[in-house]
């Protein structure tokens, strides 16, 4: 916060002092005496300098400068006011009441007591909001909100997911110029080409064409505008929701958590049985045409989003995915948002609406890490950590990355002293992703606490740091020469490390703490001694397969990757059936799929069941009808809209 702001506040403090001190009978005053009113400061002032404390880029030089220019605009004040004409000393009587207005205390001693309370208490916000997110200082919790350390780290700022925000703090006023250009480029393609590629082809100048991203933006630029995850863009096609909403499953409490859900209606249900059995073709362009008929299906968005990372169309595949999250963003509940802030939303993962929301998440990640916008990574990582602290994307192997590269090493410090790496069910992700401690207590200084942490580390986990150094292509010390991993799990783990944060380790300063470490670190003299890690979770199986880095697929459990139950790119290696909570008989098609097929590879050949074909024709009926009535729907529009227009044509 600037000085000239704890000046003022100073200022503000001594006057109120002086105005209790002030003698309460000034009547026998003189009343010729000219009436000088001392400048009394804005008892509030404080919240506007509450506003202006994370700025810090006011100068010396300009604190002085304002300093100057308020006692300048004080002086002139005080002598505009001696000098009033004298005639108006002759009305007596009325002087005397505004002389005597005039010394009455501003308030009473209640009010002034409260005042400096308040100008207190802002102060001590404001020292709160000097330090850094994660610090040591903590202050009573409010009705409210939550008590749990976790909750209060994993809480999210809606203004961090959005990646334009850190844009616009990398690159400044180059991405208002982007922007523009972006505004001159749409407004010059409204006509559609003869060709139509993919990205033209599932944009609003394809679904509305002749009247271009700017048409009827009154209510549905309101929308793009108003998404707590994703900002719109002007290029996507208006459309709605198409069923998806959002429900409240357990009731809130003062300070509990509160499980929310995604949910599907009746017209929902009908559309995901049609994209199943489009998904049953294996012809990726039904799925394109299905997803221009209906432009925001989750399913459709997040299945194409890989037809158009297979086609080299990482723009496209990022955009679709982003369409997705606002779809997700549209549907969400205000009571949701408010408890993300708090840290304290929950959503099941044993939903089949809500794994389609984890998915999406996961690849936008991806997606932000290769544009180079850790920060916003971090926060949306965060997110899917808050609403599931069993970790079923295995997000952890994100955070502990993203946390140094967005230089967040004090949340990072405090999250794993959290009770977090304590859950027996993650020990083997955490405690490979805590070997990253080091790198922030580098980056906060603490070099005295990096290094202990990391001989720490070292003897704990010998054959990582063996991998690391070569891997960095550095000769291996003596104290941890040959280790390797114990068995297969232990081996992935190592591989999945090295994959992720091998980048962070390859730095002059880091390789140097790193010898340093490794020469102080005892010699251990066998790895039977050290505690067995745990197997392979179905999260971090999650993680390597949306990956799809060869190496690291290689080494995830066969019986993983290749088991009975059903394994789509719209959601991949789900929990097993009985784990499951269905809400419709739609959500059940993958499984009965995966029995009918392991049925007829027992028979010697593969025949749909006939529960399955009846299903699924009903539900084909339910949708031409569904098709049926919107198409009588957009013909009534369009008619109105005609008779609209020559109304207004003959009106004219």
């Amino acid at each position: 916060m600037a000085s000239r702001q704890l000046r003022k506040l100073r200022k503000q403090q001594e006057l109120l002092a002086s105005l209790q001190n002030e003698p309460g009978d000034k009547s026998e005053e003189s009343e010729d005496e000219p009436i000088v009113a001392k400048p009394r400061g804005n008892m509030f002032s404080g919240f506007a300098a509450l506003g202006d404390g994370g700025d810090g880029g006011d100068s010396a030089d300009d604190d002085a400068e304002d300093d100057r220019k308020s006692e300048a605009e004080d002086a002139q004040q005080a002598h505009q006011e001696q000098a009033e004409p004298a005639k108006k000393s002759k009305k007596k009587p009325k002087k005397k009441k505004k002389k005597a207005k005039q010394t009455e205390p501003p308030a009473p001693a209640q009010d002034r007591r409260e005042s400096v309370d308040e100008i207190d208490r802002v102060l001590e916000e404001l020292r709160l909001e000097a330090q850094r997110p994660g610090g040591s200082a903590t202050t009573p919790p409010a009705a409210g909100e939550s008590t749990d350390e976790l909750d209060k780290l994993l809480r999210i700022n809606f203004q961090h997911l959005k990646a334009m925000n850190e844009m616009r703090r990398l690159f400044g006023k180059a991405m208002d110029v982007a922007e523009v250009e972006e505004r001159t480029q749409d407004n010059q393609q409204r006509g559609l080409p003869e060709n139509l590629d993919l990205e033209t082809y599932l944009s609003a100048r394809a679904a509305h064409p002749g009247q271009g991203p700017q048409a009827n933006k009154s209510m549905f630029d309101t929308i793009l505008r108003t998404n707590p995850f994703i900002d719109g863009k002007k290029t996507w096609p208006r459309g709605t929701s198409q069923g998806l909403k959002m429900m409240r499953v357990t009731q809130p409490g003062p300070q509990e958590e509160v499980e929310f859900a995604f949910a599907h209606d009746n017209t929902y249900n009908t559309l995901e049985a049609n994209f199943f059995g489009l998904v049953q073709m294996y012809d990726p362009m039904q799925i394109v045409h299905f997803l221009y008929q209906y432009p925001y299906h989750v399913s459709s968005l997040i299945q194409v989003s890989k037809v158009a990372r297979q086609d080299q169309n990482s723009a496209l595949a990022a955009d679709l995915i982003e369409r997705a999250l606002f779809t997700f963003g549209r549907a969400s509940l205000s009571e949701f948002r408010k408890k993300l802030e708090k840290g304290q939303a929950r959503i099941s993962f044993a939903r089949p609406e809500n794994r389609q929301f984890h998915l999406a998440g996961y690849n936008l990640i991806q997606k932000l890490v290769l544009k180079g916008t850790y920060r916003t990574a971090l926060e949306w990582a965060k997110l899917f950590l808050s609403i599931n602290h069993d970790d079923p994307y295995a997000m952890i192997n994100w955070i502990h990355v993203l946390a140094i590269r967005a230089r967040e090493a004090e949340w990072f410090v405090d999250f794993c002293n959290s009770d977090f790496f304590s859950n027996p069910q993650l020990t083997s992700n955490n405690i490979y992703a805590k070997q990253t401690l080091p790198l922030a207590f580098f980056q906060l200084k603490n070099t005295e606490a990096a290094k202990s942490t990391l001989i720490k580390g070292i003897e704990t986990l010998p054959w990582l740091y063996c991998s690391l150094f070569s891997a960095l292509n550095l000769d291996t010390p003596k104290s941890i020469w040959g280790i390797q991993p114990r068995d297969d799990d232990e081996a992935l783990h190592t591989e999945l490390y090295i994959h992720t944060a091998k980048d962070l380790w390859n730095t002059p300063q880091h390789i140097s703490l790193l010898k340093e470490a490794a020469a102080a670190t005892n010699t251990p003299t066998t790895t039977t001694t050290l505690p067995v890690g745990a197997p392979v979770s179905l999260a971090t199986a999650r993680f390597i397969y949306l990956d799809n880095t060869p190496a690291l697929m290689s080494a995830v459990p066969r019986q993983m990757l290749h088991a009975a139950q059903p394994n789509f790119d719209f959601d991949p290696l789900p929990p097993a059936k009985q784990d499951n909570l269905f809400s419709h008989q739609v959500q059940q098609l993958p499984w009965m799929r995966a029995e009918a097929a392991e049925e007829a590879e027992e028979r010697g050949g593969f025949r749909r069941p006939g529960g399955l074909n009846a299903a699924l024709a009903r539900l084909r009926v339910e949708l031409e009808r569904a098709a049926d009535q919107r198409d009588q729907w957009r013909v009534e529009d369009a008619a109105a809209a005609t008779a609209a227009a020559t109304a207004a044509a003959t009106a004219a």
